[in-house]
C-alpha cells in the first residue's frame, strides 16, 4: 500500500513548566508499593484540550501516600482535592474506592512544580485549586478508565 508522509500533525516533545494547567481527571484509583508495605491515591491528570494552553492531552500522575507512621491517609490533602475538584460537602461514600470514582471526569487548576531527583527535573503537582473553566469539552483520545460495571436493561427502573 502505497502512503505519503504527512508530518502537519506532528507535535513536539515539551517537558512541563512549573505553571498552572487547567487539567481533568482520567483515573484516580488506590496502588500498593512494590513490597506491598503502603499505598499511595494515584489521581492521572491529563491536560485538557479544550482550554488554550500547552502540553493538551499530557498525563501527569499525582501519588499521596500513606503515614508510615498511623497507616492512615492524610485526609485534608485529599478533601482539598475532593473541594478543588467539585465534590459537593456532605457527600457520603462507603468506600475508598467509590470516593476516587467519583474524581473521575471532574477538571481543576493544578500548579505544577519541577522537583529535581538524582540530576533530573520531574513534574509535581504542588497544589490543586477549583477550574476557571467549569464547562467541560475535553475530548479523550483515549477512553477514560471505568469501573467496569456490567448494567443489563433489567437492572434500569426504565
Amino acid at each position: 500500500m502505497a502512503f505519503t508522509t504527512d508530518f502537519s500533525e506532528v507535535q513536539e516533545f515539551a517537558d512541563f513548566k512549573a505553571k498552572e494547567y487547567e487539567m481533568i481527571v482520567f483515573d484516580a484509583y488506590e496502588e500498593e508499593n512494590k513490597d506491598g508495605t503502603n499505598k499511595a491515591v494515584v489521581i492521572d491528570y491529563v491536560v485538557r484540550n479544550d482550554v488554550d494552553q500547552d502540553k493538551q492531552n499530557a498525563h501527569l500522575w499525582d501519588r499521596q501516600w500513606r503515614s508510615k507512621e498511623t497507616g492512615k491517609y492524610h485526609m485534608g490533602f485529599l478533601m482539598g482535592k475532593a473541594k478543588a475538584l467539585g465534590i459537593p460537602e456532605g457527600k457520603k461514600y462507603n468506600n475508598m474506592e467509590e470516593f476516587l470514582a467519583d474524581f473521575k471526569g471532574r477538571a481543576a487548576k493544578i500548579k505544577v512544580k519541577l522537583e529535581e531527583y538524582n540530576g533530573q527535573e520531574y513534574p509535581r503537582v504542588q497544589y490543586t485549586n477549583a477550574t476557571a473553566f467549569p464547562q467541560i469539552n475535553h475530548e479523550w483520545k483515549e477512553a477514560p478508565a471505568t469501573t467496569g460495571l456490567d448494567i443489563q436493561d433489567d437492572d434500569l427502573p426504565f
